[in-house]
């Protein structure tokens, strides 16, 4: 019953981490350089649409990933693995602060400008939210990466 438990999570563990990896990679190598060639007004615009069919799944596709991974750390019963999905853990928990404290925050600011006027001092976040999104990119390929070492030797 154990072995059935771990092996089902697991396939959640690899599933979601696979999935937010690839989110991110898409959004790092595709939609990111598309937004940076626009307008504020029409980067704003973007912004918020994009925002919508991001929440709430994202956040709760790394939730169950990550909860996911820590469960595995007490069904497991090697040792090594088990520091795999503890790694896993830390890395997925590293994705969801770098996103709660470092890219919402700016997705809220983006949120307050009107797109019809943006002020000629527009502190323009694109620079920033891009380097924190490119962090957590490298954390959630990390996490997939040790998610799959560690469901490639469960028994």
């Amino acid at each position: 019953m154990r072995e059935t438990i771990a092996q089902a999570l697991a396939v959640v563990a690899v599933g979601g981490s696979g999935i937010v990896a690839g989110v991110f990679f898409a959004v790092a190598v595709s939609v990111l350089p598309t937004l940076y060639t626009m307008p504020a007004g029409s980067y704003i615009t973007l912004h918020r649409k994009l925002g919508q069919g991001y929440h709430p799944s994202m956040p709760l596709i790394v939730n169950s990933t990550m909860f996911a991974d820590i469960a595995l750390i007490f069904l497991v019963e090697e040792p090594a693995t088990r520091w795999l999905f503890v790694l896993a853990s830390v890395l997925a928990l590293g994705v969801q602060g770098v996103s709660h404290l470092g890219n919402v925050p700016i997705n809220k600011r983006v949120l307050g400008v009107d797109p019809d006027a943006v002020p000629d001092d527009w502190d323009d976040p694109r620079p920033q939210w891009r380097r924190l999104h490119q962090l957590r990119t490298a954390l959630a390929l990390a996490a997939l990466t040790v998610t799959a070492a560690g469901v490639a030797v469960l028994p």
